[in-house]
């Protein structure tokens, strides 16, 4: 089975524009629950939190994305009775303490519970009568734990999976609830959030196709994204945020099923990426991104069912000669945590919160030049690091290898001294029994 993914790969590379320079990334497994796994590890070093959802089962899912962002967490899918071993591998990997689980027993048994009992992580479940309620306490929930007032909301159809999933990022990015309707009717239990919660905006999706127009009478200060489709539908709502969204890297995932773009919705919403669905036909999403000129972007494809990669053939990538917080598209300042990984193994993660030592470190990466490159050629790494503001927000990672690693992009650096030794002295200095050799 692997071999053959692998093949599958390998004709989707060769199916791009033979000009593209764009690099892509492909995060892929023999089934969902792998690539669940490959996505969590590639956005995460370690997390304290993670959220478990259902991995065949839609409906108490996809109002999980914001949640997740909350809680800086990844999203992974469970089988009903027990957890695949590759989620289980990247649970222990990750050192999750408190797990989220969404969705009733019935899609997710209390076996689950034992078994995360089990390994000592503590667990919380958010569910309800129906998807409807639990999607309503989920967002209980969100505003609870924040201890702020909602101001915007998403509804969408709760009876099929394509608007949530295209709005996770976004909905995510702006702390956003993702609410589920009926395609004629508003459940009860979101007419009473709704009315609790006064929302000053409520983005409704699909008014005329996927929900009955008649139903925007019902929603307060409605503005409205549509599509006579759930590809239209998809593009209309990055064309909606597009001067939010950060559009260097662009998420495909197949617009027939969930799981994978699900899993993917929690890594693109770290840097506030879109997600494109992908059909048979890729025509239409591959014209709005050439018609809006969006032609500077990395690819990265969540699972094995993305059939049609020429949709994005980016002709060009920004050679531009950058320094670290411009390629990343942070505010050095905003930083006030830092965590460093040791790619040796030699030590534990460090976290760095003491203002000096991050004025110095920041000091140091401020002296780097980079330009970024298409076709990295990687040896591997020894130290990296996660930046985080003040609101415990990722806001960017950097490893330091050659060439160095920024937000899962590659750059030369064309100015600065990477030198893992000077690194090490830093990191030392800030903790003395931090090793650099065994």
């Amino acid at each position: 089975m692997k071999k053959l993914i692998f093949l599958l790969v390998v004709f989707l590379l060769f199916s791009f524009s033979t000009t593209a320079l764009a690099s892509t990334q492909k995060l892929l497994g023999i089934d969902r629950y792998e690539t669940s796994a490959q996505i969590a590890l590639t956005g995460w070093n370690r997390s304290m939190y993670a959220i478990l959802v259902p991995g065949d089962n839609f409906p108490d899912a996809i109002s999980a994305a914001p949640l997740a962002k909350y809680y800086s967490a990844p999203i992974l899918l469970s089988k009903k009775d027990y957890i695949p071993t590759d989620i289980l591998n990247a649970i222990k990997q990750l050192e999750i303490t408190d797990m989220i689980i969404v969705g009733g027993t019935g899609v997710i048994t209390t076996s689950v519970e034992s078994e995360l009992a089990s390994l000592g992580i503590r667990t919380s479940r958010i569910d309800g009568r129906d998807r409807y309620e639990t999607s309503v306490n989920i967002a209980k929930h969100f505003k609870i734990s924040s201890k702020n007032d909602i101001s915007e909301i998403a509804v969408v159809t709760g009876e099929d999976f394509a608007d949530a999933l295209s709005i996770a990022p976004i909905a995510a990015n702006k702390h956003m609830p993702i609410l589920l309707i009926q395609h004629n009717k508003i459940p009860d239990d979101v007419k009473e959030f709704l009315d609790t919660c006064k929302p000053t905006k409520t983005y409704v999706v699909g008014a005329g196709s996927s929900l009955d127009k008649s139903l925007l009478d019902e929603l307060p200060n409605v503005e409205q994204i549509n599509g006579m489709d759930k590809y239209q539908r998809n593009l209309a709502i990055i064309d909606k945020f597009k001067s939010e969204l950060d559009l260097d890297s662009i998420y495909l995932t197949t617009g027939e099923d969930y799981a994978d773009g699900l899993s993917g919705a929690a890594l693109a919403s770290i840097r506030y990426n879109p997600i494109v669905l992908v059909a048979e036909n890729a025509k239409a999403p591959k014209d709005y991104l050439d018609n809006n000129s969006i032609t500077n972007y990395n690819l990265v494809v969540l699972g094995g069912r993305v059939n049609n990669m020429e949709l994005v053939s980016s002709p060009t990538i920004d050679f531009e000669e950058k320094k670290i917080s411009d390629a990343a598209k942070t505010n050095f300042n905003d930083i006030t945590k830092i965590v460093f990984y040791d790619g040796r193994g030699l030590n534990k993660p460090l976290i760095i919160e003491d203002e000096q030592d991050i004025k110095e470190f920041i000091d140091y990466l401020d002296g780097y030049v980079v330009k970024k490159i298409s076709d990295p050629n990687i040896i591997g790494w020894i130290h990296k690091a996660v930046f985080y503001d003040e609101n415990n927000v990722r806001i960017m990672d950097v490893t330091f290898v050659n060439p160095i690693k920024i937000n899962e992009q590659y750059y030369d650096v064309v100015k600065g001294d990477l030198d893992t030794n000077k690194i090490d002295a830093f990191l030392k200095s800030v903790e003395p029994a931090w090793r650099n050799s065994r």
